[in-house]
């Protein structure tokens, strides 16, 4: 017998914290349907960011605000267990504008980056 979460064997159950875990790793963030001028110089400025990759959206949830810009685009902040640091924007909603993440190597410059908007975009 095959149960949601593909286990084969006949009596195996996962606990309700593994159930839990898999429902929220599968779950995706709620996309916006708009972004703003501002938003839209920043996502720019992400995308060419080095080493830049696309994030999955279901982090996003996980990832905490860090400032806001002067369109009430909220920087979200996620580092997950392997130190690999994420960063969202999220409109006024709570939507997902952009999730990218860097690895170690460019946490730096991902940094700088987050510095600069921060100086020149927010409140």
């Amino acid at each position: 017998m095959l149960n949601a979460f593909g286990a084969f064997e006949e009596g195996f159950r996962l606990s309700q914290t593994a159930i839990d875990y898999l429902k929220e790793w599968n779950t995706e963030a709620e996309i916006a349907s708009t972004i703003s001028k501002t938003a839209q110089q920043v996502v720019e400025i992400l995308v060419n960011s080095p080493g830049i990759t696309m994030a999955h959206s279901r982090d996003f949830q996980r990832a905490m605000p860090f400032f806001t810009l002067k369109d009430k685009t909220v920087v979200k902040i996620y580092v997950n267990p392997a130190q690999v640091k994420h960063i969202f924007l999220a409109d006024s909603h709570n939507k997902m504008i952009f999730g990218g993440y860097v690895g170690w190597i460019h946490t730096k410059k991902l940094n700088e980056t987050i510095k600069n908007i921060k100086n020149e975009f927010s409140l």
